[in-house]
C-alpha cells in the first residue's frame, strides 16, 4: 500500500484540531478561530444566566467574565467548582477562588475541557490513530474598588493539545474590566476579554490571534424581605451572628456583547429570584444577535436555566450552595448539556 506523505497526515490532524475548535466556537459564532473554547460559558450560575453576568460578578465566577467583580466578593475565601457533562464523551470542569481584602480583591481559576476519542484517517480512509482534544485555561486576577466603582485585570495562560496527533499550542491573554455602582440602585459594567490573546502552535511558525470580546451589562436587584440575623461558626468553632441583607430577592440583568469578526452584537436578558433563603431560580436567553451572519431576534444562540440550593447546615457551615444548570449545546442530540456545581465559603 502506498504511504501518504507525512505533511498530508499532519494536515488532516490539524484540520481535526480546528474542527473541534469550531464546534466550541459555533456556540456563539460561525467562524473557527484560535482559542474558541474561551467563548463557552463557565460556572453553574453564569451558565444558567446565559452568560449575562458581567454586571453581577460577585462570586468566584467573576474572574471568567469581569475581573473588576473580584473586589466585590465576600471578605472570606470563596470557592466554586463545576462539572459539565456533554454527549460524545465530552466534559468541561472549572475551579475558581476569590476573596476581597478591604478595597482589593484577588482571584485564581482553572478551566479545562476534554473531548471524546476522534478516529483520525488519512485520505485513503486508513485509520492512523485516535485523537483527544484537551484545553486548559489558568487565570490570575486582581481588582481595586472605591465606593462608586471597581476596576480589575487578569492574565490567562492558555493551552490546547490534541493528544495522539502531536499538535499543541500555548499562549496568553489579558482581561480588563470595570463595574460601577449607580446610586445604590443598579450596577453598570464593561469588560474586554482576550486582549492581546494568542496561541502558538507547534505545527506552524506564526502565532494565531484570539478574537477579543467586549461585554457591557446592567444589573438591578430588588429586595423582597427584611434584614435578618444570620448565625455562623467563627474561627474558633463557636456560633456567632451578624446582621445581613434579606436572602429573598429578585435580580434582573441585561447585557450586550460583541465578539471580534462577528457582524452583529448579541443582547442577552437574565433573571434570578430567591423566594426563600434556601433556594434560588435563574434563567437567561439571547434576545437578539448574530445568527449565521444575520441579525435575528430570539436567535437563542445562548440560553440557560438553573436552580441553586442553599442548605442551612450548621455542622457543615462551609457549604454555601449546590447548583444545577442546563445550557444549549448545538452538537448534542437534545441540544442540552448539564452542569453541577458546589460553592464553599469559609
Amino acid at each position: 500500500m502506498r504511504l501518504v506523505p507525512i505533511k498530508i497526515v499532519n494536515l488532516i490532524i490539524l484540520c481535526c484540531f480546528f474542527l473541534f475548535a469550531y464546534h466550541s466556537f459555533s456556540q456563539r459564532t460561525g467562524g473557527g478561530f484560535a482559542g474558541a473554547y474561551l467563548l463557552r460559558e463557565v460556572g453553574p450560575r453564569p451558565i444558567a444566566l446565559a452568560g449575562c453576568y458581567t454586571a453581577i460578578s460577585n462570586e468566584p465566577s467573576a474572574i471568567f467574565y469581569n475581573p473588576a467583580g473580584l473586589s466585590t466578593c465576600a471578605p472570606v475565601p470563596m470557592f466554586n467548582t463545576s462539572f459539565s457533562l456533554l454527549e460524545h464523551s465530552r466534559n468541561f470542569a472549572s475551579l475558581s477562588y476569590a476573596q476581597s481584602f478591604d478595597n482589593f480583591g484577588i482571584g485564581l481559576a482553572i478551566n479545562s475541557s476534554r473531548t471524546g476519542n476522534i478516529i483520525a484517517r488519512n485520505r485513503l480512509g486508513d485509520e492512523i490513530g485516535r485523537l483527544t482534544d484537551y484545553t486548559l485555561n489558568m487565570i490570575l486576577g486582581g481588582s481595586f474598588s472605591t465606593k462608586l466603582a471597581s476596576f480589575g485585570l487578569s492574565v490567562k495562560y492558555l493551552n490546547n493539545t490534541l493528544a495522539g496527533g502531536g499538535v499543541s499550542a500555548n499562549g496568553f491573554a489579558f482581561d480588563v474590566g470595570s463595574k460601577f455602582n449607580v446610586m445604590n440602585l443598579f450596577t453598570v459594567a464593561v469588560s474586554v476579554q482576550n486582549l492581546g490573546g494568542f496561541l502558538k502552535y507547534n505545527s506552524r511558525e506564526d502565532k494565531s490571534n484570539i478574537p477579543y470580546v467586549i461585554r457591557s451589562g446592567l444589573a438591578m436587584e430588588v429586595l423582597l424581605g427584611d434584614p435578618k440575623t444570620a448565625h455562623f461558626r467563627n474561627e474558633l468553632g463557636f456560633i456567632d451572628s451578624v446582621i445581613v441583607a434579606p436572602a429573598e430577592y429578585l435580580l434582573f440583568a441585561l447585557e450586550a456583547n460583541y465578539i471580534q469578526f462577528e457582524k452583529h452584537p448579541s443582547f442577552v436578558f437574565a433573571a434570578e429570584i430567591s423566594p426563600h433563603e434556601l433556594i434560588s431560580l435563574r434563567g437567561g436567553l439571547t434576545l437578539a444577535g448574530d445568527h449565521e451572519g444575520k441579525f435575528k431576534f430570539l436567535a437563542l444562540s445562548v440560553w440557560g436555566g438553573g436552580i441553586s440550593i442553599k442548605p442551612n447546615l450548621e455542622d457543615f457551615y462551609n457549604l454555601y450552595s449546590i447548583d444545577f444548570s442546563v445550557g444549549n449545546d448545538i452538537i448534542s442530540r437534545n441540544k442540552v448539556f448539564y452542569t453541577i456545581g458546589v460553592s464553599l465559603q469559609f
